[in-house]
């Protein structure tokens, strides 16, 4: 994991997976968003540089993740009204989420489409694989539950029984900060550990053909 990439996450992080409830179902919702903003904001900048607009493109991409996430909402408040109140304006935050994880305020590259669509998604699934551990992590011990989207609310599958005062701080805020960088720290250690062991056995091999 790049360095570059540690402060994205991070900012993303504090934007999508602290402010909201514990809870799985929310974290499929904000996921689902998260990706829907990256694709259509990925192809909305193709076409601004295509109309020689890149002096307004943040503006241009700000405006349309906004007007995108509100009419989401109205489909979610039709889906489950309940829902859509518990997450309020917090469903703005994965808009904030994408125009940093994709770089969305930035011209693209001179590549197709479609790798540019495929670079984009590839970075917000891996966000999405996080936040949605995150999101699990702190429903099953903040809470004992796994929950699913419903039209009623929420639908609870009960796993442990009872909370311990550990699982009440991993619902809480403060535990969701905590949780989300120790995350990140354990995948940057694990990324950096292996590039150092592939490089070692580069210059192993390196080394054994010179000799």
């Amino acid at each position: 994991m790049k360095k570059n990439t540690i402060y994205l996450y991070s900012m993303a992080s504090l934007a999508l997976l602290v402010p909201f409830p514990g809870r799985l179902a929310y974290g499929i919702i904000l996921v689902i968003l998260l990706n829907l903003l990256m694709l259509t904001g990925t192809l909305f900048r193709r076409l601004v540089s295509l109309l020689s607009l890149d002096n307004l493109l943040s503006v241009l991409i700000a405006v349309l993740l906004v007007s995108e996430t509100v009419i989401f909402k109205q489909l979610l408040v039709l889906f489950s009204p309940l829902m859509a109140l518990t997450l309020g304006f917090a469903l703005f935050m994965p808009a904030v989420s994408s125009f940093i994880i994709g770089s969305l305020y930035q011209p693209g590259e001179r590549r197709p489409l479609w790798t540019d669509c495929l670079v984009n998604l590839k970075q917000s699934g891996l966000f999405s694989l996080y936040a949605l551990f995150v999101f699990a992590f702190r429903d099953l011990f903040g809470y004992g539950t796994l929950t699913l989207p419903a039209r009623r609310g929420l639908v609870q599958l009960q796993v442990l029984s009872g909370r311990c005062g550990a699982g009440t701080f991993w619902a809480s805020i403060p535990g969701a900060l905590l949780l989300s960088m120790l995350c990140i720290m354990l995948s940057a250690g694990f990324v950096r550990n292996l590039r150092h062991a592939g490089e070692s056995l580069a210059e192993n091999g390196g080394d054994a053909d010179a000799s």
